[in-house]
């Protein structure tokens, strides 16, 4: 074992090695969020800090990031490779699991749902359920 390395049990390096990763997925997506300007049509972050919070924030993400590897380190947290193609089809999954659920006849807890609309209303649904079915993984 190296100096400055510490050997924990097998539960609980995988307990920590876990946190660690949802730790920087999070930071992950906290620098995206600050980064890139996400604008869309039923969704929008709107970018209410200022240039010197966002590069305080940055800086920070930084250096808990650094953090972060050193305790990996030092820990010995295992290092987990996602596959990009797992990603996707979990992310396509999810889109259709939610788009089946907004239909129609799924809407019953929110009352009766207008019997002129089903018709236009399932097809629009299923028709961009088609669509997000083209991503391919």
């Amino acid at each position: 074992m190296k100096p400055g390395k510490i050997k924990l049990p097998e539960n609980h390096r995988k307990s920590l090695t876990s946190a660690f990763i949802m730790v920087e997925q999070m930071l992950s997506e906290l620098e995206d969020s600050i980064v890139q300007q996400h604008e869309g049509c039923c969704f929008a972050v709107e970018n209410d800090i200022g240039s010197e919070t966002a590069r305080h924030n940055l800086e920070v993400i930084r250096e808990a990031r650094e953090k972060l590897c050193m305790l990996a380190a030092k820990y010995g947290a295992g290092k987990y490779n996602q596959s990009l193609r797992k990603i996707i089809n979990a992310k396509r999954t999810r889109i259709w699991e939610i788009l089946c659920d907004i239909k129609s006849r799924k809407q019953k807890g929110f009352g009766e749902f207008p019997k002129e609309l089903i018709k236009e209303y399932d097809s629009d649904i299923d028709e961009l359920l088609s669509i997000t079915e083209k991503i391919e993984f």
